[in-house]
């Protein structure tokens, strides 16, 4: 939270309305890496994610907007609030949790574990140094420098061959020896159900609205034609438990997958895994 607000008040700005808009609000967005390879260690997955795991993923992400929040507000303190602080929920000691959509209660029930009480009246008494706080994004560039899996999102291959101008790189899953047997991949799941799920919890405890994909493997279906109706259950029950914006609607074709055996060896790697090609049409303004 430092070093990215503190990039606000050294970068330049091409133009005065957008200096003068900035720092009036100054808004960040920190995201989520590796957050298939979190749900892998906790031998946890997508699609059959239970109450336990959602409470688990509740905690993670309760800690995750405190401490944002919190850092933020501890700016305002020492360098001062922005001018805008009054026209954000914050500046009126309104956290994210305080307004997700409570049919999220039938999944798992409300809890507050850190100390809210506290930081909300911080925030009425001394305001908020920036407008907006979490953003999740794909993370495509900072995911490959990390060695993480990208995003919120699992992994459709253990092994990828990640294309783009700068050229391939191929990227392994995170301690992929002891937890190849526990990762969770995109095309495995019969359902987005758990995923939809997943992205509720999280939902709550983000100050912008999570851009969530639906994904689907024709395979599992009769005739391999997925049912009208179940698209349909599954975008109500998204908006139901306080989503967003549904984005992607990603439907597997079978392309892009090359045995492993001829590229790493029959030993190292299952070959029902495959690899999974990618070719990454980078985002200039999401790169660091």
């Amino acid at each position: 939270m430092r070093g990215l607000d503190a990039l606000l008040s050294y970068q330049g700005y091409p133009i005065l309305a957008a200096e003068l808009s900035t720092k009036k609000r100054r808004p960040i967005g920190v995201g989520i890496i590796n957050f298939a390879y979190w749900l892998a260690k906790h031998d946890l997955t997508y699609q059959d994610i239970d109450t336990q795991g959602l409470e688990l993923i509740d905690e993670y992400a309760e800690a995750w907007s405190y401490y944002l929040i919190k850092a933020s507000a501890d700016l305002a303190v020492e360098q001062g609030a922005i001018s805008g602080t009054l026209e954000t929920k914050y500046g009126h000691g309104i956290t994210p949790n305080m307004t997700y959509k409570k049919d999220l209660d039938e999944l798992i029930k409300h809890k507050e574990r850190m100390d809210w009480k506290g930081l909300r009246k911080q925030l009425k008494e001394t305001g908020i140094r920036n407008s907006t706080l979490m953003a999740l994004m794909p993370a495509e560039t900072s995911a490959q420098i990390a060695n993480a899996t990208n995003g919120i999102e699992p992994p459709r291959s253990l092994i990828s061959v990640k294309q783009s101008k700068h050229g391939v790189l191929k990227q392994v899953v995170p301690e992929y020896k002891r937890l190849k047997n526990k990762y969770d991949l995109l095309w495995d799941q019969r359902s987005p159900e758990g995923y939809i799920k997943i992205m509720a919890v999280l939902q709550k405890y983000i100050d912008q609205g999570i851009s969530v994909n639906t994904s689907y493997n024709p395979i599992y279906f009769e005739d391999e034609k997925i049912p009208m109706s179940l698209m349909l259950q599954h975008m109500l029950m998204f908006y139901k438990y306080g989503g967003k914006q549904l984005y992607y609607f990603n439907t597997h074709d079978g392309q892009g997958e090359l045995d492993v055996s001829k590229l790493v060896g029959e030993a190292e790697v299952p070959q029902t895994n495959g690899y999974h090609i990618e070719d990454d049409e980078e985002c200039e303004s999401c790169v660091i």
